[in-house]
C-alpha cells in the first residue's frame, strides 16, 4: 500500500467517525490550551521580573532585613534596629567601592488630592533615589538634602498621579496633597517610568523626604530599606563585603541585615518564576498523559472493530509495516487535530487573561510547543495499539466475528 492510498484510507475512517475523533481528542485539546497558557504565564512572569529590575544598574546593591529574627525570635517590631542617615554616612565614608546610598520606606495611606480621596502609595526616600533608581524630575524640583534635614512637608508626584488628579504634570506643581491629615506641597513631578521598581510603581507613587515620612506617616512601626550603587560593576562583591562588615560593626554583629546585589535578587526571583513554570508544565504533561490514554483506548477499540479489515489488507499483501504505520498515523492525526483546536482555543482565551492579575506574554513558542506535545503524545500512545494491529495473523483476523 503506497503512502497516498494509506492517507486516503485513514481520511475515510476519520471522516466516518467525526464525533468519536472529537471526543478522543478532548484531552489533547485541553492539554494544548494548558501548555500555551503555561508558557505565556511563564514568559509573562519573567517579563514582569525583567521590568522590575531592568532599570536598575548591575552595580545596584541592597541591604535586606532578616525578618526571621523578628517573627521567629519573638522580637517586638519596635525593638528591631532601624537604619538611618547616620548609618548611610558611615557606610559611605568606610566604603571606597560605594558611590551612592539611599534609604527607602514604603507605605500606603489615605490621601486627598484636588478634592478626591483614595489610598495612595507613599515612598519615603533620601535625595539620591533618582540616580540609583533611574528616576528623573520632569517638572519642578526634586527632594533635596535640605528637605531631608528640615523634615519638610514637600512631595514629588509620579506622572500617573499628576495626570489622574490634576490633568497634567504642569497643573500639579504648587498644589497640595493631604496624607493622613498632614498637608504636603507638591514641588515636582517625575517623568513617566512605566515599570515597577521594587514592587512599587513610581508613576503612581507620592515621594516624600525619608525623614518626613518616618516622622509623620510610619514612625516606629516601619523598617526602612537601604539601596546603594557601587562605583563599578567589577567591584560589586567588594562593595557588598565592605557594607556587610560595616553593618556587623554598627549593629554588634547581630545579623539583622544582609547585603546582596541586584543580580542575586533577580536570579532568585527568576528562579521562583521558573519553578512555578515547571510546576505548571508538569500539570500540563499530566493532562496530555490522560489524553494519550484516551487515544490508546479508542485505538484498541478501533483495532477490535476493524479486525476483519486488517485481515483483508494482509490477505491482499499488506505488510506488518503498512498496518502499523496506518494506525500510528491515525493516532498522530487525531492528536494533531486536537493540538490545532487547542491552539485556536488558546488564542481565543489569551485576550481574556488581561482581566486577571496574572501576567501573560503570548509567544509563537507556546503554540509550537503545544503542537509538538500533541503529535508526540499521539505517537507514543498510538504505538502499542498499532503494534498489536500489525501483529494479527491474517487467518485469525478474517475469521474474527
Amino acid at each position: 500500500m503506497n503512502f497516498v492510498e494509506m492517507l486516503r484510507v485513514i481520511g475515510i475512517n476519520l471522516a466516518q467517525n467525526k464525533f468519536k475523533v472529537l471526543l478522543t481528542s478532548l484531552g489533547i485539546i485541553v492539554g494544548a490550551v494548558t501548555i500555551i497558557l503555561v508558557i505565556a504565564i511563564g514568559r509573562g512572569g519573567e517579563a514582569e521580573i525583567a521590568g522590575q529590575f531592568g532599570d536598575l544598574s548591575a552595580a545596584t546593591v541592597y541591604v535586606n532585613t532578616d525578618y526571621s529574627k523578628m517573627f521567629g525570635g519573638g522580637m517586638d517590631i519596635t525593638d528591631y534596629p532601624r537604619l538611618d542617615e547616620t548609618h548611610v554616612r558611615q557606610m559611605l565614608e568606610e566604603n571606597p567601592y560605594l558611590r551612592k546610598l539611599m534609604l527607602l520606606t514604603n507605605t500606603a495611606v489615605e490621601g486627598t488630592m484636588n478634592g478626591e480621596t483614595a489610598y495612595m502609595n507613599i515612598g519615603g526616600v533620601s535625595p539620591d533615589y533618582g540616580e540609583i533608581s533611574s528616576l528623573a524630575v520632569a517638572y519642578g524640583d526634586d527632594i533635596s538634602q535640605a528637605d531631608m534635614d528640615a523634615e519638610a512637608r514637600v512631595a514629588v508626584l509620579g506622572d500617573g498621579l499628576a495626570e489622574q488628579y490634576f490633568g497634567s504634570a504642569e497643573n500639579a506643581l504648587g498644589e497640595t496633597v493631604k496624607l493622613s491629615g498632614q498637608t504636603f506641597q507638591i514641588i515636582g513631578v517625575l517623568a513617566r517610568k512605566g515599570d515597577a521598581i521594587q514592587s512599587m510603581n513610581p508613576d503612581n507613587t507620592v515621594f516624600l523626604p525619608y525623614t518626613t515620612t518616618m516622622k509623620h506617616l510610619t514612625g516606629e512601626y516601619d523598617i526602612p530599606q537601604m539601596i546603594g550603587l557601587a562605583t563599578d560593576v567589577a567591584v560589586v562583591e567588594k562593595a557588598i563585603a565592605r557594607m556587610q562588615s560595616t553593618l556587623d560593626y554598627m549593629l554588634d554583629d547581630s545579623g539583622f541585615f544582609s547585603a546582596t546585589d541586584a543580580g542575586s535578587r533577580m536570579e532568585a526571583a527568576t528562579s521562583s518564576a521558573t519553578t512555578m513554570k515547571m510546576l505548571l508544565i508538569s500539570v500540563a504533561a499530566i493532562v496530555f498523559v490522560v489524553g494519550g490514554i484516551g487515544i490508546m483506548n479508542v485505538l484498541f477499540v478501533s483495532v477490535k472493530e476493524r479486525t476483519r479489515e486488517i485481515g483483508i489488507l494482509k490477505a491482499l499483501g499488506g505488510s506488518r509495516r503498512d498496518i502499523m504505520l496506518q494506525f500510528l498515523l491515525e493516532s498522530v492525526l487525531i492528536s494533531l487535530f486536537g493540538g490545532l483546536i487547542g491552539a485556536l482555543a488558546g488564542a481565543l482565551v489569551m485576550p481574556l487573561m488581561q482581566y486577571t492579575d496574572i501576567p501573560v506574554l503570548a509567544t509563537p513558542a507556546g503554540t509550537v510547543a503545544a503542537l509538538c506535545f500533541s503529535v508526540l503524545t499521539g505517537a507514543l500512545f498510538g504505538f502499542y495499539p498499532a503494534y498489536k494491529a500489525a501483529g494479527l495473523k491474517p487467518i485469525d483476523a478474517l475469521n474474527y466475528e
